[in-house]
């Protein structure tokens, strides 16, 4: 019965405890319940044998005690036929069945409270291996949820190093930036484009200037 001290203090270990072990706690869990029912079944087949001894006992008892009949009666003849040495022929194989039969009678008295012990064992045993199952199933759903709880903190863990909002941040503070450089450019642009039409206008400022000093050497030139 080692197995089941195992499975028991499997059972009673910290599921935390199992889940940090490099071990995977639902296989091993599994394991040793599946070798448990492995020994209550070598366990039921050594039931199964005792029970059959039981029975060849009680079978050889019952054959004996016909023998026992049939030597008596054949005894009874052979006397009343004269034939005193075949009477104590018959009569000794009486003696030896009748001997048989004794310990046949014997044994099966101590046949009968074994089978009797197996089986009680074999109850035992066999509540116990449906409370492993019921406990290894138990377990294992804590477990799974245990290491669904880790990995989420894990994963926050993760987060909280390495902030994604931050990142976010930085990206916003970039676009704010390339926002900020084409209003930038857009001014300049705007700006280039009045200064051009400033110059524009001085150009034809002195455009201007040149015709009125044109016309002014025209008219003097005719006053000559």
């Amino acid at each position: 019965m080692g197995l089941f001290s195992k499975v028991k203090d499997l059972l009673q270990a910290n599921i935390m405890d199992m889940v940090n072990k490099s071990e995977d706690p639902e296989k091993m869990l599994n394991l040793y319940v599946e070798r448990s029912m492995e020994e209550v079944r070598n366990f039921h087949i050594q039931v199964n044998r005792a029970v059959a001894d039981k029975i060849q006992l009680e079978e050889r008892i019952i054959e004996l005690g016909k023998e026992i009949e049939l030597r008596t009666g054949q005894a009874m003849l052979a006397v009343q036929q004269g034939k005193d040495d075949l009477a104590r022929t018959a009569l000794t194989y009486k003696k030896q069945a009748e001997a048989s039969l004794l310990d046949y009678k014997t044994q099966l008295m101590d046949q009968a409270k074994a089978v009797d012990d197996l089986q009680e064992n074999l109850r035992i045993l066999t509540e116990k291996l449906e409370k492993a199952k019921l406990e290894r199933n138990n377990l294992v759903m804590r477990q799974r949820r245990a290491q669904t709880m880790k990995n989420a903190n894990e994963a926050i863990s993760g987060l909280s190093t390495h902030d994604p909002l931050a990142d976010i941040d930085r990206m916003k503070d970039r676009v704010q930036r390339m926002e900020a450089e084409a209003k930038a450019s857009r001014a300049m642009v705007s700006t280039n484009t009045l200064e051009d039409q400033f110059a524009e206008l001085e150009k034809n400022k002195a455009n201007s200037d040149v015709e009125d000093e044109l016309a002014k050497l025209k008219a003097a030139l005719k006053v000559q």
